[in-house]
């Protein structure tokens, strides 16, 4: 049986939890029981151009940071332990995703942002307990789209027209899922 994922407009509790831009933003939230790296990959690559750049705020696991290492991946360091990588290749994707997903399987949150002009130092968040989060350096302007990944699924965050609808990011999940109507606003 295939795992069903969710696919709703956003709640206003989730977009609060954000300091964003008044209304450049539509958000879309994916819900799934137990994430995986296909699910992710494939839904980075059909929303996505190459390059994109992933936030990792906590690497916390060795083997994550030996695996960018041993690869050679640039990424540029921030606070202790969080990285930002601009991914430009279909194989660096693939491991930053199966990396995602340790990460959030874990109970971490992991930031994918694609635009134009964007580069690393701008893309440090900012959390407080009592406030949204925060981009303090980001020119939103310049991003598209960004996705908020979690233990039980994401948020996509975009200005495109292709993603602005529950329905449309269904489109972008792979066949090896199915979608769970009855719980999803199609």
């Amino acid at each position: 049986m295939k795992t069903q994922y969710f696919v709703q407009y956003s709640d206003i509790s989730i977009i609060n939890d954000y300091a964003l831009p008044k209304d450049m933003f539509k958000s879309v939230d994916v819900g799934i029981r137990k994430i995986e790296t296909d699910f992710l990959f494939t839904l980075v690559q059909n929303i996505f151009g190459l390059s994109v750049f992933f936030v990792l705020e906590s690497v916390i696991f060795k083997h994550n940071e030996k695996t960018i290492s041993e690869n050679n991946i640039p990424y540029y360091k921030f606070a202790s332990e969080g990285m930002i990588i601009n991914i430009d290749s279909v194989d660096t994707l693939e491991m930053i995703c199966n990396i995602t997903v340790d990460l959030v399987l874990n109970g971490l949150n992991v930031f994918i942002f694609f635009g134009q002009g964007l580069s690393e130092e701008n893309l440090v968040p900012s959390r407080n307990w009592d406030k949204p989060i925060e981009f303090k350096h980001l020119d939103f302007e310049k991003v598209d789209t960004f996705i908020d990944v979690y233990e039980v699924g994401l948020t996509i965050f975009s200005k495109n027209d292709k993603f602005c609808s529950p329905r449309k990011v269904a489109h972008c999940i792979s066949k090896a899922y199915s979608l769970d109507v009855e719980n999803s606003d199609i």
